[in-house]
């Protein structure tokens, strides 16, 4: 990579559908080319929602239909597009698009190939993935982490030297979240906790619902909303149904603007199974919301325990509605919200990860 004050970078995903790690591959991509970067964005599938962000802001998106094509052709095929945009950089994301990314580099004669591992579960049942990850480290100058926990998790079994990983934690757009006074409003019994994210099992919505209904007899004016859309969807209805819940828990469906969820809750509780670093943390703890979590992925590292929130084992209806409840019964909610946010706003804004992956590509021995 030329030591010029802008850098020509590739983002790979495979879709531009709604997502976490698509969500952050095209803030990444916003933040980069807002501070003068060149920016392309290859999609190995096809594109998706948030393609109409990147070609509002100018960014071209490629989409090579990997379902078309065999995959030596999906090879030169991304080689011949390289060739084009000419990039110092290819920043792929997991490892279902690296060894892509790392064949076509070699074949097209990329400086340099990053690839962004955002959870240690993303390759689970595809085992072949982390084989080829692998076979490709030659061609692979850096593998960037989210958090600690996915790089504990990870890097002993891909074999990289310590010298080519590092940690780079997630960062969101933060001003739309910040509108929202760190002050939970509720006037206790009455408390509206509330989660988003799509309805799907490593979610752990299940065990929220099942959660909400055992502490809702001490709380009689708590709600639960639900805000997301998924394959769940059904079988949650049913459940919420089956357990008389139908007016204390609402499922919400699908929202475009998290900003104005947080806005309508007191506490954000998060029940997922198994995580990287998820976003919509960051964007709850932004807007000033004390964080009930399951302590999954990384989110230890970034909720500290009583002085963000509260945190509780995966899985476990009964744990999670013990600190929902301590949640609710808290004298310090808004304290504990503007500890949320100042610790968010502090360190995990966007521009602060842009800043740490463009020093990261300039650094790359193979790219000078």
């Amino acid at each position: 990579m030329r030591q010029v004050r802008h850098v020509r970078i590739v983002q790979l995903v495979e879709t531009l559908e709604l997502g976490g790690l698509e969500r952050m591959a095209v803030d990444l991509a916003l933040s980069q080319h807002s501070a003068g970067h060149q920016l392309s964005v290859h999609c190995l599938l096809g594109a998706g929602a948030l393609r109409s962000e990147l070609d509002a802001a100018g960014i071209p998106v490629t989409e090579f239909h990997k379902e078309r094509h065999s995959n030596l052709a999906l090879v030169r095929s991304m080689a011949r597009q390289l060739r084009r945009d000419r990039p110092d950089v290819i920043h792929g994301h997991n490892p279902g698009v690296h060894h892509f990314a790392a064949a076509a580099k070699w074949l097209a004669g990329v400086p340099a190939c990053v690839n962004t591992r955002h959870s240690p579960a993303t390759s689970m049942g595809i085992p072949y993935q982390e084989r080829y990850f692998r076979w490709v480290k030659p061609w692979t100058d850096h593998v960037v982490f989210v958090c600690d926990y996915v790089r504990q998790h990870l890097e002993p079994q891909l074999g990289y030297p310590p010298g080519k990983c590092s940690v780079i934690r997630n960062g969101i757009w933060q001003e739309r979240f910040l509108n929202r006074p760190a002050s939970p409003g509720a006037v206790r019994p009455r408390i509206r906790f509330g989660t988003v994210g799509r309805l799907v099992p490593a979610k752990g919505h299940s065990v929220l619902i099942d959660a909400f209904a055992s502490l809702a007899p001490r709380l009689p004016e708590a709600e639960l909303r639900i805000f997301g859309d998924g394959p769940l969807e059904p079988q949650l209805r049913a459940q919420v149904q089956h357990l008389g819940m139908e007016n204390r828990i609402r499922l919400e469906g699908r929202t475009e603007d998290a900003s104005q969820v947080f806005e309508s809750l007191d506490v954000f509780v998060f029940s997922s199974l198994n995580e990287g670093l998820p976003l919509v943390i960051l964007e709850a703890m932004t807007a000033g919301l004390p964080i009930v979590s399951t302590r999954v992925g990384g989110v230890p590292e970034v909720v500290p325990d009583p002085q963000a929130g509260w945190l509780c084992e995966p899985g476990n209806a009964r744990e999670l509605a013990r600190v929902m409840l301590s949640a609710a019964g808290s004298d310090h909610l808004e304290a504990i919200g503007r500890e949320a946010r100042r610790l968010a706003v502090e360190n995990y804004g966007i521009d602060r990860m842009s800043r740490s992956y463009e020093a990261l590509y300039r650094s790359l021995p193979g790219s000078r």
